[in-house]
């Protein structure tokens, strides 16, 4: 068997096996398979040309091999093929060992009966095997549907021509062949020289349920001859249709079409023919017109007259159908036809104007706006390499930066760590000092020497303050008042070097740097033409978000030296970085600023992110709650910033870590600072004693701590506060400190002291005639204290009586103030 070349994909209908076929279409059919088995192909029809020797019987089965019934699924240079299935492809293979099984059997028992000469064994086995055989065959052929059917062909329909004598010879066709022989009849279809009736009726011997274009070719004879009648019928039925749909359907332009296209396929499937006859050229010049009035151009041949359709009239056949009214329907569905092409050309011509115009428009403006794009170009470029730098630089500075930072952070935590400790060490030695003798403890010779030195500098400081205010004749002070924090010369020497080395550090740190990245002023600068000159990429690429983090440097390096604590410290509304971005942003021309505009927000973020955290560290490691002066400035810095910034608010996190800060300071103080000495009255009684002086100072440092506590009001909330000064400190060791003092005028102005620290606010909103419950206790002090002076009152001298009746009425004016009404009627009474 000849080697075949790739096998295209075909899609085979297939036909079922039919049990009503009759007996010899079977038995052709599995003569076929039979033959195909010996060729070693289930399903290949046609395959290169292999010349082989046959017996006539196959000569004749290879002419059923051949059909032409599925020409519509070859194509030009394939080769026409049926694909193998894989059941095709068992069965063939069972097929196959089944024969020669039975070719085995058969030679063994010929073999058997020519040794023992005994008569052949019975048929009934061979009988079995070919049923087995014929029923695999069946089911071969079910299987194989029309890939089978399609090799029973009928030798008669094709036994003509030139194949005709190919098969007689018993070669069989290849794939060129079949196409060129398929062409040939498609050339002769087109020409007219035969095509296939769709009524024609199923050819007899077909043996497949097909309907094959080469069965129902009715067009050539059993001579080869071709069939030119006219179906006169079929035309006039044709016409009836043709104006009947023109009635129904008028002169929609698609509807004439489609009929137009189906009266023209109608008529290439008719065959009409005329009668050679003998006209002179003239004659047939003459009826040239003729012919074509009828709606058909005749083309005269030696054998036969052929037409070919005349589209121009296709709705009508003969000459009296043809009127003027029909001509103008024509004409004017014509007309409108053309008229709405020119309409549709000519708007597609006024869009394409339109759209060159507004190319050459758009041509003019860009090379008009090349100068501004190149400029932008260029403005943008040297954008991204400063900014690239600037970030380059600033990531460089950032490391120094933070550590002069926290160097000054130290070098000031240090020293107001050195002056609490001090003040708590003098608090310790004045408290051994007056206590009685037998609780005195005996020290040793080196820290007795060390606590005589740091006698001798206390007194020494308070010497030295004593003549500040007697030279600025201050009023009013008391001893305990003061804050004492003065440092010997030692300490100012150490911490002014320390501090120098740092300033210098800041000083020196962008020495080598360009002009265009050390300043603020720069920076600035090149940010604000971004904005003037393209604010709309500006406001896109949101730098008024990122300025604050890209001043963050700049800032923090000129905070390193700001002190809000210190006496004579610079604010920082006054520094170089304020005063270059308070106006930032900010046109000339504008008289109204946006409140959503980023740049608005610069300086409150600043103030957010970079002071008021450092405030929050100086108020938890620097602040000393007991220095007023320390205390006041605190206080004013926080309450500008909550007065002039709107970020400093209740929920911001920065500022809920400042006040948790201040809050933790006071604590702090109370637990450590604050100490009350318990002495009897004898030994307070002498004004001048050391025990006394000790005595009144203490009582008069908690009442300054408690009016330092106080001025955090409106700041921190008034719960946080009560807690603090109220039940922490007045009722703690103020009270008690009043209550071990003697009843004089120094007692009733301690108490006045005391109340002019609270808040009015605290005493607006009481309805009662009672006071604070947390003031309950000094109320029934101050009552007490008034019924004793009035006792006293009696066996007091005249001189005294006055002072005394003075101080009833005081207190009973304090008791008004904190709103204790209960308390000073009763002592009215």
């Amino acid at each position: 068997m000849a080697a075949t070349s790739k096998k295209p994909w075909r899609n085979f209908r297939r036909k079922a096996a039919d049990e009503s076929d009759s007996e010899d279409n079977k038995n052709e059919q599995q003569d076929d398979v039979m033959e195909i088995e010996e060729e070693k192909s289930a399903v290949e029809i046609i395959e290169k040309p292999v010349k082989k020797k046959k017996k006539k019987k196959d000569k004749k089965e290879s002419a059923k091999l051949l059909s032409f019934e599925d020409d519509h699924d070859v194509e030009d240079g394939d080769v026409f093929k049926i694909k193998k299935s894989s059941q095709s492809k068992r069965l063939a293979k069972q097929l196959k060992k089944e024969k020669l099984k039975e070719k085995e059997e058969y030679s063994k028992a010929t073999e058997e009966n020519s040794s023992a000469k005994d008569p052949p064994p019975p048929k009934k086995s061979e009988e079995e095997a070919d049923e087995k055989i014929r029923k695999l065959r069946e089911e071969f052929m079910t299987l194989n549907g029309d890939d089978a059917a399609a090799v029973d062909l009928d030798s008669e329909e094709e036994d003509k021509g030139t194949l005709h004598k190919l098969l007689g010879k018993g070669e069989i066709p290849d794939a060129n062949m079949i196409h060129n022989i398929r062409k040939k009849r498609q050339q002769a279809r087109n020409m007219g020289d035969f095509v296939p009736l769709d009524n024609a009726a199923k050819p007899e011997n077909a043996s497949s349920r097909l309907v094959r274009e080469d069965d129902n070719d009715k067009s050539e004879d059993e001579d080869g001859r071709i069939d030119f009648t006219i179906n006169v019928e079929a035309l006039e039925r044709q016409r009836i249709k043709d104006q009947f749909l023109a009635a129904e359907h008028g002169s929609d332009e698609e509807s004439d079409q489609e009929r137009e296209w189906e009266a023209q396929q109608i008529r290439k499937g008719v065959t009409v023919g005329q009668p050679v006859d003998t006209k002179t050229e003239d004659q047939e010049a003459s009826d040239e017109g003729t012919r074509q009035s009828n709606g058909y151009t005749y083309q005269s041949t030696t054998t036969a007259t052929t037409f070919q359709p005349f589209t121009a009239m296709s709705k009508t056949n003969n000459l009296a159908d043809i009127n003027m009214d029909v001509i103008k329907k024509r004409l004017k569905e014509r007309l409108d036809s053309m008229e709405e092409v020119s309409r549709r050309h000519t708007q597609e011509r006024e869009s394409l104007i339109t759209d060159i115009d507004d190319a050459d428009q758009s041509t003019v403006t860009c090379e008009g706006s090349v100068d501004a794009l190149e400029k932008r170009y260029r403005f943008f470029q040297e954008m991204r390499g400063y900014v690239r730098d600037l970030v380059e630089c600033l990531n460089e500075k950032v490391p120094i930066i933070n550590d002069l930072e926290t160097r000054m952070l130290n070098l000031l935590r240090r020293q107001s760590e050195q002056l609490v400790s001090r003040r708590q060490q003098d608090v310790r030695d004045q408290c051994q000092d007056y206590m009685t003798s037998k609780a005195k403890i005996v020290m040793e010779s080196s820290e007795g020497q060390a606590k005589q030195m740091r006698v001798a500098e206390r007194e020494a400081r308070r010497s030295r303050r004593r003549r500040k205010r007697e030279v600025k004749s201050i009023r009013g002070h008391h001893e305990g008042l003061s804050s004492d924090d003065e440092e010997n010369q030692s300490d100012i020497t150490k911490f002014n070097l320390e501090k120098d080395a740092i300033d210098s550090g800041v000083a020196r740190l962008f020495e080598d740097v360009e002009e265009d990245f050390k300043e603020v002023t720069c920076v600035r600068e090149r940010f604000e033409s971004w904005k003037r000159e393209y604010g709309e990429t500006y406001s896109e690429a949101y730098i008024g978000l990122c300025l604050p983090n890209l001043f963050n440097p700049f800032v923090r390096l000129q905070l390193i030296q700001w002190n809000p604590l210190e006496a004579h410290g610079q604010d920082f509304e006054d520094t170089q970085w304020f005063e270059t971005l308070v106006f930032y942003g900010c046109q000339p021309e504008e008289t109204e600023q946006d409140a959503n505009n980023d740049d608005v927000k610069l300086l409150p973020t600043i103030v957010e992110k970079i002071i008021v955290p450092r405030i929050t560290v100086l108020a938890e490691t620097v602040w000393d709650p007991l220095s007023t002066t320390q205390t006041s400035r605190l206080v004013n810095t926080i309450q500008r910033i909550i007065r002039d910034y709107p970020c400093a608010h209740s929920s911001n996190k920065f500022m809920q870590n400042l006040l948790h800060a201040v809050v933790k300071r006071l604590q702090k103080t109370l637990d450590d600072d604050v100490f009350m000495p318990l002495y009897p009255k004898s030994a307070i009684e002498n004004r001048s004693s050391g025990a006394a002086v000790f005595f009144h100072r203490q009582s008069w440092t908690c009442i300054k701590l408690l009016g330092s506590i106080m001025s955090w009001h409106a700041i921190i909330s008034t719960s946080i506060l009560q807690n603090l000064a109220l039940d922490g400190l007045l009722n703690r060791y103020v009270i008690l400190g009043l209550c071990n003092s003697v009843l004089n005028q120094e007692t009733i102005q301690k108490c006045h002291s005391v109340v002019s620290t609270f808040p009015k606010e605290w005493f607006a909103g009481l309805d009662e005639e009672k006071t604070l419950p947390q003031l309950e206790n000094l109320c029934k002090y101050m009552v007490s204290a008034a019924k004793t002076i009035e006792k006293d009152l009696a066996a007091a001298k005249d001189m005294d009586k006055k002072d005394h009746r003075d101080m009833i009425k005081q207190i009973s004016k304090i008791l008004v103030n904190v709103h204790a009404l209960n308390h000073a009627l009763s002592l009215q009474a």
